[in-house]
């Protein structure tokens, strides 16, 4: 909003309504505004003629500044927002299946009858297809030292001791190597990278390598303890880019290089999971080059079925896309239900059940919130299934377990898988 008033002739007359005050921007003498908002307001031209010479525009690559329009041209040619030309790994939804328009159910508009009913069939195929998930928690020693320096808590001790569980078992069948062979280890989803962190204390950099793939950039990264003298490890790198535009044969790490891949991931959320695989899926052929993946596994209820790797496994299951949203909600069930147990179990030490821990319907379908918690893990671990088939048809000897407690982490479910 423009103003005139309670300003000085040195500073913009503009006024800045987020922050209810005028613009503090110096001004050139005879004139109203800055250069940042010259454009905003007609009247901010000297005279007439010169209108042509002082009109402003929106810069084309970033409107939140602007240019004189006769130097519209030159100013495209330097400005700091324009597109950097995209390197030759990254193609846009190169790892996106399909693109399906998505099908949202919400579990109020099914009857009981029809919630029943697909309840069964998912106890029938979960007993049928993948059972008990064996358990496999274990620490591995290069952590030992980290986690006796923490406070056994929720906080970075719980992290902590996730990495570890995850590198023991990557240990266990052979995909985590110190010198014997050649590997390098990709993180999806990577973050801070402190799972690569991990890994890179595990293995030998002088032969390994590790990738970071994350499309955000975050602070204090822990690949940057690897620094000496300001300058990175010739083993560690990082892209900076969507996991569904990264064509991982691509990258010069990649492609200039006979190094043996492993896909990891912790905590790689929903459909993040699915993009991961595939782009390890088109880099594996027809090379070969995928010896393991280990993704600890959450949020299905951000799972997408234009993104799903393992729809070949539901249709063998005669399962629609209809029937994966629905799924894909009940999942909600195996970690909501975590908080209303404690406030459940709150309530009946206090003697007061409160009517919103069990609502009415559930209720009088007689699904209590133990039994929703374990239909909800059903869900999850059927969708994770398809994700097994997936992997063993490249061909890798692929399982899940739980890696950790559920009182470490609810979402306690690693893929695991690695060459014959």
């Amino acid at each position: 909003m423009a103003s005139s008033d309670n300003t000085t002739a040195v500073t913009c007359a503009y006024f800045l309504q987020t922050k209810k005050r005028y613009c503090r921007m110096s001004v050139k003498p005879g004139r109203k505004f800055c250069g940042e908002h010259a454009s905003l307001d007609a009247a901010n031209q000297v005279c007439p003629t010169s209108a042509a010479k002082y009109a402003r525009t929106p810069c084309p690559y970033d409107p939140n500044h602007s240019c004189f329009v006769s130097q519209l041209a030159k100013h495209m040619e330097k400005c700091n927002s324009k597109p950097k030309p995209l390197p030759e790994y990254i193609k846009e939804n190169i790892n996106v299946i399909d693109n399906n328009e998505e099908i949202k159910v919400n579990l109020g508009t099914l009857s009981d009858e029809e919630l029943l009913a697909i309840i069964a069939r998912v106890s029938k195929i979960h007993s049928e297809y993948v059972g008990e998930l064996p358990v496999s928690v274990g620490r591995h020693p290069v952590l030992e030292t980290t986690l006796a320096s923490l406070t056994e808590s929720r906080g970075s001790w719980r992290h902590v001791f996730q990495s570890s569980s995850i590198l023991y078992n990557m240990a266990e069948v052979g995909v985590l190597t110190s010198g014997e062979t050649r590997s390098t280890y990709v993180e999806f989803g990577s973050g801070r990278g402190q799972l690569s962190y991990a890994v890179g204390q595990a293995v030998d950099l002088e032969t390994d390598a590790l990738l970071m793939i994350d499309k955000s950039s975050p602070r204090h990264k822990h690949d940057n303890r690897y620094k000496v003298d300001g300058e990175s490890h010739a083993s560690i790198h990082r892209v900076r880019a969507d996991i569904a535009d990264v064509d991982l044969g691509q990258v010069p790490l990649v492609r200039n290089d006979t190094r043996r891949l492993v896909g990891i991931g912790k905590h790689l959320c929903g459909a993040a999971t699915d993009l991961a695989l595939n782009c390890l899926y088109r880099a594996n052929n027809p090379n070969g080059l995928v010896q393991g993946v280990c993704i600890a596994l959450c949020c299905h209820h951000q799972c997408t079925w234009r993104h799903y790797v393992g729809k070949a496994f539901f249709k063998e299951l005669n399962l629609s896309q209809t029937d994966f949203a629905i799924l894909r909600a009940m999942t909600s069930w195996a970690v909501c239900g975590s908080r209303q147990a404690k406030e459940h179990s709150e309530a009946v030490q206090d003697n007061e059940v409160k009517t919103s821990i069990l609502p009415g319907r559930y209720a009088a379908m007689g699904l209590d919130i133990e039994r929703r918690e374990n239909i909800g893990r059903q869900c999850k671990q059927i969708i994770d299934r398809g994700r097994v088939e997936f992997l063993s048809s490249w061909p890798l000897q692929a399982k899940l377990l739980y890696y950790v407690e559920p009182d470490i982490s609810p979402e306690n479910v690693l893929l695991l898988a690695h060459a014959s």
